[in-house]
């Protein structure tokens, strides 16, 4: 493998704070993984990740304009002492460097159903004791951004100039043109509060499930945390876990998800966890994440999909149609009263 200059200089850097040494350096023994493009490496010694470096950027993805390293730090030190969130590393430079955090990525653990339980269990209790915490004595908490998805009508470019018939498109033309996803929007926007902490993407690459002495979750890149509303995390963690399970192709193989997602909100119930599992949060959750899965379709694809017909929709990227038809029905839903779970 050739090592760039920005890698060289990192590995360099690494060696002067003492996270490796230089011997390790010079036998190879240490080397950079590279993710995101460029902007995300770990420091692997011995082919085990001990570090990670984010490098800032212009701009975040969503086009706010704000580098999420900022975010990140101020995030992590009020964290420091909780056992959430990993550890900042004091290095001369602009990135960010953080201690790799003990455990596996929940989209890597593989174990029996009663174990899963009581890993959604507490992935719950953790989520309600971030939920919960106070904002230190570092100076006001930073305020989470709010997801692109609610505010539909100030999508920077990037997101707006997309070939028309695209899977991202698609997904752009349900999210202006459904009307109970448009009310959605306006109700979750005008509902949306920011008064207890949030993660803001809870994926199955941002948890930590830690064995090594007792159950231990922790979270990840808290690139758009911050002060916001905690239903957000509930439903990206359903998301996450009916995503993994209910599918003998999935992750976690052909387990019971709502099971699963029972646990998980027991286990946050349990802890205190001020957030209440929306419906309609739900479904903005879930256009997100078909964003997401569309990015991939028009990025990866040698031809990228063309949604110009139901029928192609069906035919070429039914995954992601699906997505957007729970969305739909996860909207509607949420007008309904009383159904404040589902």
């Amino acid at each position: 493998m050739t090592t760039t200059l920005v890698e060289s200089e990192l590995l360099a850097r690494a060696a002067r704070v003492g996270l490796v040494t230089s011997r390790e350096v010079g036998d190879r023994a240490v080397m950079l993984q590279t993710y995101e493009e460029g902007r995300r490496y770990a420091v692997v010694l011995h082919g085990r990740p001990i570090a990670w470096i984010q490098v800032p950027q212009k701009s975040s993805p969503a086009g706010r304009g704000e580098d999420p390293l900022v975010r990140q730090r101020q995030i992590l030190r009020q964290l420091v002492g909780t056992d959430l969130a990993p550890l900042e590393l004091v290095v001369d430079g602009v990135e960010l460097w953080t201690l790799a955090g003990r455990g596996t990525a929940m989209g890597a653990v593989t174990t029996s159903t009663a174990e899963l339980a009581e890993v959604c269990q507490a992935w719950g209790a953790a989520t309600a004791a971030l939920h919960r915490f106070g904002t230190g004595s570092l100076g006001a908490a930073p305020t989470a951004p709010l997801p692109w998805v609610l505010k539909p009508d100030r999508l920077p470019p990037a997101m707006r100039q997309v070939p028309a018939g695209s899977a991202r498109a698609l997904v752009l033309r349900t999210l202006d043109n459904d009307r109970a996803l448009i009310r959605t929007v306006q109700r979750i926007a005008d509902r949306w509060s920011a008064r207890h902490w949030m993660h803001g993407n809870l994926t199955e690459d941002r948890v930590l499930v830690d064995r090594s002495s007792e159950l231990r979750i922790r979270f990840t890149d808290f690139a758009v945390g911050g002060l916001g509303d905690p239903a957000w995390d509930l439903a990206a963690a359903v998301d996450t876990i009916e995503r993994l399970a209910g599918d003998p192709d999935a992750v976690w193989g052909d387990t019971n998800a709502g099971c699963l997602v029972e646990f998980f909100l027991h286990g946050y119930r349990r802890a205190g966890g001020p957030g209440v599992l929306d419906p309609g949060m739900r479904a903005l959750r879930t256009v997100t994440r078909a964003w997401d899965q569309a990015t991939r379709l028009d990025t990866t694809t040698a031809q990228p999909p063309r949604m110009s017909s139901p029928a192609a929709d069906l035919r070429r990227t039914p995954t992601l149609t699906q997505r957007l038809t729970l969305a739909r029905q996860l909207a509607t839903r949420s007008a309904q009263p009383g159904l404040l779970a589902a």
